[in-house]
């Protein structure tokens, strides 16, 4: 799958009949515009452009190329100007919302760069149940939002870890990476505050990564502030808080007062009894998902997350799978 050029984030699936022929895909009642170029003797771009839908009944297409789908199922615009033809062909999936729940994976990671605010904010927006992000620890201890252990490079102008930055560096540095960074000015790495701030004002629930290693080792009290934060902004009972680092799980529910705790894991993992002895709940890979595991962990009156999902196409068969919620970078459901 490749990305579309003209609606970032949205993925591009390749055509069932005709191998070199791509289609997009948007759900009941969301528009897009899918204007095609067409161009004429001398690279001359042709107007105007005439736009035809070949099933009505599944999208609507206006004379301005927006498209609309109105129910699930596949259709092709066909695009007319000066003898030429340009076809688009339309998935219209529908994924409805509230069969499971949906998270935002660092906001919308694939719409704008990853853990921060422009990215919460388009995450919420789009109605997300939860807003995932990841806490990490600064030079002089301050809790910022940065996924990257070893450096921020891939998204910062630094070659240093978090750990190695004081509150004040990281916050000066510029991005460099990141999904449409250049579009947002002003940029800076998240506090946690901050994030509790928009999640506390929201509808949507916040799912906290205790993605940094010093929270089971010299900055382990540090666990007490954050746990005490998400309370003061009246998020303990719906937030979530999770690692992939069983020492950090440990470590969290030593001082945990009722915050829902979930172990995220990447690798084949059966051990129901370890989840069930510390009440952890259960986020897996989806490569890694097993459907009758997953049934096990509920029937063990635990919840199952599975990430990333970021095709309509797989949150449309996840639906029927013994989960509670998904995981995306990007809208997969009909909002």
């Amino acid at each position: 799958m490749a990305k579309n050029p003209n609606n970032p984030g949205r993925k591009v699936f390749a055509h069932p009949t005709y191998k070199d022929f791509k289609t997009t895909c948007l759900h009941p009642h969301e528009t897009i515009s899918v204007v095609p170029k067409i161009i004429g003797p001398g690279g001359v771009m042709q107007a105007p452009i005439h736009y035809v839908s070949d099933n009505p009944d599944i999208l609507r297409v206006d004379e301005k190329g927006q498209v609309t789908g109105l129910k699930e199922g596949y259709g092709e615009i066909l695009a007319y100007a000066c003898g030429k033809l340009a076809r688009i062909g339309l998935d219209v999936i529908d994924v409805p919302r509230g069969i499971k729940a949906f998270t935002g994976h660092r906001g919308f990671r694939k719409l704008a760069p990853e853990n921060t605010m422009p990215s919460f904010q388009l995450a919420l927006d789009a109605g997300v149940d939860y807003v995932e992000t990841d806490i990490a620890v600064t030079k002089d201890r301050q809790l910022v939002l940065f996924h990257d252990k070893s450096s921020v490079k891939r998204m910062l102008d630094s070659e240093k870890s978090v750990n190695e930055l004081t509150f004040d560096e990281i916050r000066a540095l510029p991005f460099i990476g990141g999904t449409n960074h250049e579009e947002y000015s002003d940029l800076q790495v998240p506090t946690f505050e901050e994030y509790l701030t928009l999640m506390e004002k929201s509808n949507a629930a916040p799912m906290i990564e205790l993605k940094d290693e010093t929270l089971c080792g010299e900055n382990e009290d540090l666990l007490v502030t954050i746990r005490d934060m998400i309370d003061a902004h009246h998020l303990g009972k719906k937030a979530r808080v999770t690692s992939a680092l069983k020492e950090n799980l440990l470590a969290y529910e030593k001082i945990n007062q009722g915050h829902e705790l979930w172990y995220i894991l990447e690798e084949d993992f059966d051990d129901l009894d370890l989840l069930v002895t510390h009440h952890w709940n259960y986020s897996i890979k989806k490569s890694k998902a097993k459907k009758d595991f997953c049934q096990k962990v509920l029937d063990a009156g635990l919840k199952v997350d599975v990430w990333i999902v970021n095709d309509p196409k797989e949150a449309k068969k996840y639906l029927s799978w013994p989960i509670t919620s998904m995981t995306s970078d990007v809208i997969v459901y009909n909002h």
